[in-house]
């Protein structure tokens, strides 16, 4: 019998010092054994972190929407005591260059000690990436050309609740990458309905993320931008994307393995059970090794409201739908 995926679960302050919070993350670490075998033979690792839109709010100073600098900080530190390849970070940032929010947020400065080189996701030149094994909706993506020959992806999480996708942790954090000059703001073409939560399964297969860390520090509740605070006090970190958010989502009073229309998939299919369908990784509770503090004593309730639900990204195609396809097929072709 294989073993089973490993998530670590440690209780860390939302007023905790960023030392704390380092000192919590290296911690709940080691019970994912040796993570040189997560950079081993690798020449190029991308670090995924939550940096989507300019939502930069404080809650006992942490932030509330976006990937906290401590615990982004924190990782890439876990990173480069094994790795001293060329390290990169970046999203696909729906209003303006990533660098502007990876500033706001104050990552410049957090990261310099650690020779990562920020990107920028929606600038060309792309790459036409395919899915291996069975695609749930397309069978290729684009995605910047700086992708292609990662060897390895870190996804870095914020915990929220997701109007769309019940929820919006390490495997919805990959919807970051798909660039919006080629898609659409924000990604409306890959957004629409019966389409979104099939992209983000496909995305699971395409980039599979080796390390996986949730920030639950401060998460947002009832919507996954702008949403109220929650201090969940809480971080974790995986070696399976899918075994990872079905652990935090069980922390946020959702059940990973249920599906549309039951809560909290009030808009759209489970993305998380559709991803383990196609072999991404284990959601059933026995199917993970849990370590560390216990869930009973950290859960809160989330929520997801059907009639916010109802009102996202109706199937109206946006106005730039016709220069985005025409995008695609020249690259495709090779002639833009």
């Amino acid at each position: 019998m294989p073993e089973r995926p490993v998530v670590s679960v440690v209780r860390c302050g939302a007023q905790a010092d960023d030392e704390v919070v380092a000192a919590r993350l290296a911690q709940a670490s080691e019970h994912l054994g040796d993570l040189g075998r997560v950079s081993a033979g690798k020449r190029k690792v991308f670090v995924k972190s939550n940096l989507g839109i300019a939502d930069v709010r404080l809650h006992q100073g942490r932030q509330v929407a976006l990937t906290d600098k401590a615990v982004v900080r924190a990782t890439v530190a876990l990173v480069r005591r094994h790795f001293g390849g060329e390290l990169l970070i970046g999203d696909a940032t729906t209003d303006g260059p990533c660098a502007r929010v990876y500033q706001m947020v104050g990552l410049d400065e957090a990261l310099a000690p650690y020779d990562v080189r920020q990107i920028e996701p929606n600038e060309p030149p792309y790459a036409e990436l395919k899915v291996p094994g069975q695609p749930l909706m397309f069978s290729s993506y684009l995605f910047s050309a700086e992708l292609a020959d990662v060897d390895a992806f870190v996804s870095v999480a914020k915990m929220k609740s997701h109007v769309s996708a019940g929820a919006t942790l390490c495997l919805k954090n990959l919807f970051g990458l798909p660039p919006c000059p080629v898609y659409g703001r924000p990604r409306r073409y890959l957004h629409a309905p019966i389409r979104l939560p099939r992209v983000i399964a496909d995305e699971g297969q395409i980039f599979r993320p080796c390390l996986n860390v949730v920030d639950g520090l401060v998460a947002s509740d009832e919507r996954e931008w702008h949403g109220p605070s929650v201090e969940m006090n809480v971080l974790l970190v995986g070696d399976n994307v899918l075994a990872t958010d079905a652990t935090a989502m069980r922390l946020m009073g959702m059940d990973p393995t249920l599906n549309y229309p039951e809560f909290p998939y009030h808009f759209d299919a489970n993305p998380v059970k559709l991803a383990s369908d196609a072999g991404v990784g284990p959601i059933r509770a026995e199917e993970v090794d849990v370590r560390g503090d216990s869930l009973e004593d950290l859960c809160k309730q989330f929520h997801v409201h059907r009639e916010r639900s109802a009102d996202v990204e109706r199937v109206q195609p946006p106005e730039e739908d016709g220069e985005r396809i025409d995008v695609y097929q020249a690259v495709l072709e090779g002639s833009a």
